[in-house]
């Protein structure tokens, strides 16, 4: 009796100890984005004719529309947790193809109530109050549940608003780039054990340079060749997650980089979407012009990498010189790009984390 009552004592302590070290819970996390470029030319002003109206000068514009989302999977392949952002970012220029404004906006989220959209909207929602609504609906289903979501086209801008009872209330904009964004950071995802946090942040900057005009030559100056002139747009987005002791686990880092493009008399040349930095891969074409022999992917993978094991404020601590670029010995034969942005879009990830329920 007694052999018996010492057997199942240590079987109870066997099964309290199996139980007390439960293996943490595997998941998936990713993230990914999508663009859309847009461009309106200049329009240059002319005096009213007998048979014409006066034209008012008009500036052109070239708008470059980012989403990024981040992605928590549970085994199922259920979304756990789900932030979606939307980076709207213009620049614009005059008839001469000289820049008028250039500069990076805060995202739609960030934005909050004044972005604007609840006056304009039918059901009376800011834009962030709808995609905090599309984020909830997202959670607990699978990415083919969130892309059989039925919409209708409701007009040109508008093409792919949710119809279902359940979503028409709280969401009236279209849905389509939201749903595209969180498909590539669901194909972007990778396995991670034991997360207790993530988030997701990014910053935006905007540049321009003026077009210039062809000039024949003179006998005083050589000829000049047209240039055409550039809005540019870069959108750094970091996700990140960490484990209960609050150290990254893993961390996800990739740029989204867009132009258009117009001449000297403010008429669009180009304007298209291009894939991202890390989507390009090898030919982002950084190897040849590095000092380390090593392309955009890999020196950001090396970056990201060595935040692994590291709180974020042992991150926000890594060494930067005057230009952005590390300091740090461990990193300096990985890393030679400036890491100023990509800090900044991490700990905008740090701010933004929340607790995986």
């Amino acid at each position: 009796m007694k052999k018996l009552l010492v057997l199942l004592v240590v079987g109870l302590l066997a099964v309290t100890s199996l139980t007390g070290c439960a293996a943490p819970k595997t998941y998936k996390f990713g993230t990914g984005s999508y663009t859309t470029v847009s461009a309106k030319p200049a329009v240059a002003a002319a005096e009213a004719t007998k048979d014409t109206a006066a034209v008012e000068a008009a500036d052109g514009r070239v708008q470059v529309t980012t989403v990024y989302a981040a992605v928590l999977l549970d085994d199922a392949g259920k979304i756990v947790y789900v932030d979606i952002d939307e980076a709207q970012n213009q620049g614009t220029f005059d008839a001469t193809g000289a820049i008028v404004k250039a500069e990076a906006a805060p995202t739609k989220t960030e934005k909050g109530a004044d972005y604007g959209m609840k006056g304009n909207s039918e059901i009376g929602k800011e834009w962030f109050e709808q995609m905090a609504a599309l984020e909830a609906y997202f959670v607990g289903k699978t990415l083919d549940e969130i892309k059989a979501i039925e919409t209708y086209e409701k007009d040109a801008s508008h093409k792919a608003v949710p119809a279902g009872e359940d979503l028409k209330t709280s969401v009236s904009i279209s849905i389509e780039s939201y749903v595209a964004a969180v498909e590539k950071a669901v194909a972007n995802a990778v396995e991670v054990k034991g997360v207790a946090t993530v988030g997701v942040g990014s910053v935006a900057s905007v540049s321009g340079k003026a077009a210039v005009a062809a000039v024949e030559a003179t006998k005083d100056a050589a000829a000049v060749e047209a240039a055409p002139g550039r809005i540019q747009t870069n959108v750094t987005f970091t996700g990140v997650a960490f484990d209960k002791d609050g150290k990254v686990l893993v961390a996800l880092l990739d740029v989204a980089q867009n132009q258009g493009t117009f001449d000297a008399t403010g008429a669009i040349v180009k304007a298209e979407a291009a894939p991202t930095k890390q989507e390009k891969g090898a030919d982002y074409g950084m190897k040849g012009a590095s000092t380390i022999g090593k392309e955009w992917f890999e020196q950001a993978n090396a970056l990201t990498a060595y935040f692994v094991g590291k709180t974020a404020d042992e991150v926000a601590a890594i060494a930067i010189d005057a230009e952005g670029v590390t300091t740090v010995e461990d990193l300096k034969t990985s890393v030679s790009v400036g890491i100023d942005e990509y800090l900044a879009s991490f700990a905008k990830a740090v701010a933004n984390a929340v607790e995986v329920k």
